[in-house]
């Protein structure tokens, strides 16, 4: 049985004959006779009587045209939806991020999906990286931009960019023109995010594997403390651009690269591979898409040139 079926079926009880029907159809008789056939078949029990006189339903056919006419106003009603959800995406949308990144791309991605999908309401969350993996395949955000993403069960992911960690200092701090060693780096104070945090962890180990200590300074948990101890002389710390890029431009933070293959990491867009995603869903990942194709243009974000100096500069 399928609606092209019941749509002849209808047809058919209404006209009260075969001929009729296939005339106000514009289909060959034998088609709709074949039809009807087919679908008394599939159903297991005669649908119509049929007589020189024409057509009528029988009990289980009258049934039938009651449920089908409703069927029928379903699926034009799915289908109308389904249209408008096309031209205008509804519905709540949870995107997950780290603060770093949410720096830079919540603010864009909130104004672009306003401006572009009024029905689409955004639930931006800022989590740390290593809670966003789970966020995702629990179900609790639609998408999350995360670092460092590895082929885990239940997750697709797709490459956004791959961003620099930068050295950043007060402005009186000395800092050379070139990038900083790792044992320059191990010399200097150091105030990092507090456990468990990925820049934390590579830095960590950078020093590890060189042989020199990681001595921390101070520690917090969020990226406003981080560079409120900048700012306060505590020390330096190590950020990408997208978290540092206004404070550096307000408070004249020196930045520089560091000397070291792990000061860069992946950012990826992630979302479950096993559930099917609504429009809106499909709007805010191609934004997001979108919106990190612009970023890679901007200076500082991706694998640009820096070195330490003022941000006026650039």
């Amino acid at each position: 049985m399928d609606l092209r079926q019941l749509r002849y079926f209808i047809k058919v009880v209404e006209c009260g004959n075969i001929t009729r029907a296939s005339e106000t159809l514009h289909i060959a008789q034998p088609a709709i006779s074949q039809q009807m056939r087919n679908l008394e078949q599939d159903m297991g029990m005669q649908l119509l009587e049929r007589s020189v006189h024409g057509v009528v339903p029988t009990a289980a056919g009258q049934t039938l045209y009651r449920h089908a006419i409703e069927l029928l106003r379903q699926a034009d009603g799915t289908h109308e939806l389904l249209r408008q959800d096309a031209e205008f995406p509804q519905g709540k949308v949870s995107v997950g991020m780290p603060s770093s990144t949410a720096r830079m791309l919540a603010i864009p991605l909130a104004r672009t999906i306003r401006s572009r999908y009024p029905g689409i309401k955004l639930e931006l969350i800022d989590s740390p990286s290593a809670e966003l993996g789970r966020l995702i395949t629990v179900g609790r955000v639609a998408l999350a931009v995360n670092v460092d993403v590895v082929e885990t069960r239940g997750m697709a992911f797709r490459r956004l960019l791959t961003e620099t960690l930068y050295l950043v200092a007060w402005p009186e701090f000395s800092l050379s023109d070139e990038p900083v060693s790792i044992e320059a780096l191990a010399k200097m104070p150091l105030v990092l995010p507090c456990d468990p945090n990925t820049i934390r962890s590579r830095v960590e180990f950078a020093l590890q594997e060189a042989g020199l200590k990681c001595e921390v300074e101070f520690e917090a948990n969020s990226t406003d403390l981080l560079f409120s101890a900048v700012k306060a002389q505590l020390g330096v710390t190590i950020l990408p651009w997208a978290a540092a890029h206004v404070e550096l431009v307000q408070h004249r933070l020196k930045l520089a690269r560091i000397d070291h293959r792990l000061f860069k990491r992946d950012l990826s867009l992630c979302w479950h591979d096993t559930v099917v995603e609504s429009n809106a869903v499909q709007k805010v990942k191609s934004t997001i898409f979108e919106l990190f194709e612009a970023f890679k243009r901007q200076p500082g974000w991706a694998d640009e040139p820096v070195k330490g100096r003022n941000l006026q500069d650039y």
